[in-house]
């Protein structure tokens, strides 16, 4: 029987780094009773919620929390006009600072560390402006992702994404974000926690039993 931790880690990095009509085919509506990590490892994205641009790709992960191959879930869109990413672990992540890399491709890592916080703790949060409209300039050029969340001496967990480069929903939520994020600026973020009212968490809550 396998049993999962679920646990959320909320990340905002300060990295130096300044949603068209389709088929039917096209387009995959991933349901909030249906979990991101049970979706197929077949490189699409998923429509994660009817009306907001919001999308998941799963992946997969390694962790040294746990041997042999586990799943991750990527999340990309934007909340209240703002650009936000998380990566979801199937495996807990625990509280405290954790260290963050993540590269596009082959091109140059991206790094900082951020504290671990949220009801649940195994979800990364970035949510900075700055960092996460980089991050979706350059998934929109890009067709693979490696994140590592690490603390010394040996924890670590590797998330992998790969994806086609005209996915269609992925380049419909992104042009809806950034329609969006122009709508609204550059405006305060508001005061609740997002995480209270979001996709990914909805679509993990079946994998990962909620912390106390």
């Amino acid at each position: 029987m396998r049993i999962a931790y679920r646990i959320v880690v909320i990340l905002s990095l300060n990295l130096l780094a300044a949603c068209g009509a389709q088929r039917p085919s096209e387009r995959v509506i991933l349901s909030a009773q249906q979990s991101a990590f049970d979706t197929p490892l077949d490189h699409r994205w998923r429509k994660a919620h009817e009306t907001r641009p919001v999308a998941i790709l799963r992946g997969r992960a390694e962790t040294t929390a746990i041997l042999g191959q586990r799943r991750s879930a990527l999340e990309v869109g934007c909340w209240r006009g703002r650009p936000r990413v998380r990566v979801a672990y199937d495996v807990g992540l625990r509280t405290g600072p954790i260290a963050v890399t993540y590269r596009f491709d082959a091109k140059t890592d991206q790094k900082g560390v951020v504290r671990v916080r949220g009801q649940r703790r195994n979800i990364i949060v970035i949510d900075y402006a700055a960092t996460a409209t980089a991050f979706l300039a350059e998934l929109r050029n890009s067709g693979a992702l490696k994140v590592n969340a690490s603390r010394p001496p040996f924890e670590g967990h590797d998330a992998f994404f790969r994806w086609d480069r005209a996915d269609k929903t992925l380049a419909g939520v992104l042009a809806a974000c950034q329609g969006r994020m122009l709508d609204t600026g550059r405006g305060k973020r508001g005061a609740s926690d997002p995480d209270d009212d979001d996709a990914l968490d909805d679509a993990i809550r079946t994998v990962l039993p909620a912390q106390t």
